[in-house]
């Protein structure tokens, strides 16, 4: 009785209303997989709803399971975009410089950078801040003397010639007003700055001291998103401008993360299918000897020590016109044991008695 149920749901997988229901469960495991988790995760999700179990439904036919590949992939990308759009919109919080001993006295010399506000349009009048703590500067240093912004579409790009972007990029570079000198006490420092272009933005900070000892300078950046060293933010245009932004590259994603490995183990398992299929049908074409039940007309096989029948009792051989196959057109009957012989042999196979001549 338990397994009923599964039984009937496996029986309803075939029908048309269960292969839209199968491909929408294929579609909505993958986008939340990808969307909520992580596109590498989505890789064994859509193998498990887009192969594993069609085939233990018994949908078996590579056009189907190429086809719930497809709408997975075809419809995964919208939905993720949608949710990736969201999360670009979520505000940034604010971020420090390094607290390394290098960079520092063990606490961070610029702190609280943030951008306001987070999202606007091309009129909007962006203001970043940041708190300098003069007092945190490494040892052997000089108060900071120089600070500069910079706002990028390339993430954590303070120049044209960032390795994490193909060129050419937008760069925005500000320097700051003079800073005081020899400043003891925490200070504020404010930047402007207007983008005119649409898009996902992202900036970074740089403050510059100097070794007492060497007269060298000593460039300090905040510390930004793990990849990039980069700050998200601002965000210019609205949420359907940012939509299509990210569609592309995520249909890029989906189609190199979800397609290429979807397609390959699909090819794989439509090469196992097409050489079974193929030894089947050789199993069929191969020929062998049929027993005697199933010989048409045949009589069963004697007992084991019983005397073999005269030729008298049995059939005639049979007229008509020749078989239809070559193999079969090279087959007659054994006149001892009816037993289906091929031409060119001596002895039966199954009783042993001389065959006539003209067999060969």
């Amino acid at each position: 009785m338990a397994q009923q149920p599964q039984g009937r749901f496996r029986r309803f997988l075939p029908t048309p209303a269960g292969r839209i229901f199968l491909i929408l469960i294929a579609i909505l495991a993958v986008f939340a997989t990808y969307a909520y988790v992580t596109a590498i995760l989505a890789i064994p999700t859509i193998l498990l709803f887009g192969l594993a179990v069609p085939i233990w439904a018994g949908l078996k036919r590579p056009r189907f399971l190429a086809l719930v590949g497809l709408a997975a992939i075809v419809a995964v990308a919208p939905l993720a975009s949608v949710v990736l759009t969201q999360e670009v919109f979520v505000p940034v919080g604010t971020v420090d410089s390094s607290t390394s001993l290098l960079e520092s006295n063990g606490n961070a010399v610029m702190q609280n950078a943030t951008v306001s506000p987070y999202a606007g349009n091309t009129s909007t009048n962006f203001t970043w801040t940041v708190t300098v703590f003069p007092q945190n500067v490494p040892v052997d240093n000089s108060t900071p003397y120089e600070l500069f912004l910079y706002v990028s579409t390339c993430p954590g790009a303070t120049d044209n010639t960032s390795n994490n972007c193909a060129q050419p990029y937008t760069l925005l570079w500000v320097p700051s007003p003079a800073l005081p000198a020899n400043a003891t006490q925490p200070y504020n420092e404010t930047f402007h700055l207007k983008i005119g272009s649409t898009g996902i933005w992202a900036w970074q900070m740089g403050i510059y001291t100097r070794n007492t000892t060497t007269g060298k300078p000593f460039f300090q950046l905040l510390v930004g998103d793990p990849n990039y060293n980069g700050i998200e933010g601002p965000i210019v245009g609205s949420f359907t401008t940012i939509y299509l932004v990210l569609l592309p590259t995520i249909y890029f994603q989906d189609l190199l993360f979800l397609g290429a490995p979807f397609y390959f183990v699909l090819l794989i398992y439509m090469l196992f299918k097409n050489r079974e299929r193929r030894k089947k049908d050789a199993l069929k074409r191969a020929p062998g000897p049929v027993p005697a039940k199933e010989v048409a007309g045949g009589a069963a096989p004697a007992a084991k020590g019983a005397p073999l029948p005269s030729s008298k009792t049995l059939p005639p051989p049979a007229s008509g016109p020749p078989a239809a196959s070559p193999a079969a057109a090279q087959e007659f009957n054994c006149p001892k044991c009816n037993a289906v012989v091929y031409a060119g042999e001596k002895t039966c196979w199954k009783c042993g008695a001389p065959l006539p001549a003209s067999s060969s």
